[in-house]
């Protein structure tokens, strides 16, 4: 009789312990879904632009050109995106949709989800340093929130040579947006406590001043231009890049702009890369302050108007970068090697 209670008390208190560990993971995911966008600014603005982007083009036509910008903080820092919307309101439907920290892979696996959701714009004009397009990674388990569709976690996975751990927390992340998010919420309340801590990150941020080689960026963004074309063509879209201006002469910028000719892609860069003195820059090169991002602005929208009132020509199969497997394989070890 004693072993029979001493038992039935113990599967009662697993099954306690079991429903509070089930209570506690529902209770935070309730608490990331509901509050978190409330309470960040940076998660409130980045959901609003999520939002405004998805529905881009899906309404009666209004006789103006959509054009969705997306891209990192590049964008939200070096572009006054106000002020490009007040010079192209008449003609232009312009939106943006920013996601710090991201790279080529989470806005080729973005716009996948963003075209599945009903986004429709006409132009799409993506903001990017060369070195974020060649380098073969994402945000992690952000993106697999915010960018990546469920159907695209295979693909995604195999093309970040994830592990099965990592492929494993990336699947998790797409359904959990604590799991997701966990790391901001963390940064969130580091942020409240210690709120001079933001600022003294950005005065200590160092550039990478590596220097990049032309060549060896053609090579690596050559396939991935390709590839996001073709993904942004098949919705009747116009591709645009738009590369920044970085204090490092030596960006690779050459070797990109060259890539995006022989693709028939259209690529700009309103400010040559070195232009720049250091005082138009928050930090020590990379993103440009207010005063520098003003001046960007103004040499951007001329260069838009231009390329939106042009029209690419075709491109024959070779231009497209349609190349054998073999090619691509020895072009990846070239320009890895190369980017050592």
């Amino acid at each position: 009789m004693p072993s029979f209670t001493s038992s039935s008390r113990l599967r009662r208190a697993t099954w306690l312990l079991l429903a509070g560990c089930i209570a506690v993971v529902f209770g935070v995911e309730a608490v990331a879904r509901l509050g978190f966008d409330r309470a960040s600014k940076i998660q409130r603005r980045m959901a609003d632009e999520y939002r405004m982007a998805r529905t881009i083009g899906s309404g009666p036509p209004a006789g103006r050109t959509h054009v969705l910008f997306v891209g990192n903080s590049l964008l939200d820092e070096d572009v006054r995106f106000d002020r490009l919307q007040d010079a192209v309101a008449p003609q232009w439907d312009a939106r943006r949709f920013v996601v710090e920290q991201t790279f080529y892979y989470d806005w080729y696996y973005g716009l996948k989800r963003l075209f599945a959701e009903g986004a429709r714009p006409d132009i799409v004009v993506l903001m990017l340093s060369t070195r974020q397009w060649v380098r073969t990674e994402m945000r992690g388990d952000y993106s697999a929130y915010y960018l990546l569709s469920t159907r695209d976690l295979a693909d995604a996975a195999r093309d970040l040579n994830l592990s099965a751990t990592q492929a494993s927390s990336l699947a998790f992340a797409n359904v959990s947006k604590f799991w997701a998010a966990r790391a901001e919420m963390r940064n969130f309340v580091i942020g409240h406590l210690m709120p001079d801590l933001g600022r003294l990150m950005g005065f200590s941020s160092v550039a990478d001043v590596t220097p990049i080689e032309d060549d060896a960026v053609a090579l690596s963004v050559s396939e991935r231009l390709a590839r996001l074309n073709a993904l942004v063509s098949s919705r009747g879209a116009r591709l645009v890049i738009v590369l920044p201006a970085i204090a490092n002469i030596q960006d690779g910028s050459a070797g990109f702009m060259r890539a995006a000719r022989e693709l028939n892609v259209t690529a700009v860069q309103p400010v040559a890369s070195g232009t720049y003195g250091l005082h138009l820059y928050r930090d020590a090169g990379f993103h440009l302050n207010p005063e520098g991002a003003a001046s960007f602005t103004e040499q951007l929208i001329p260069a838009l108007r231009r390329i939106a009132d042009s029209r690419p020509g075709p491109a024959s199969a070779s231009e497209a970068g349609l190349r054998t497997d073999l090619q691509l394989d020895q072009e990846h070890i070239l320009a890895e090697r190369a980017l050592r």
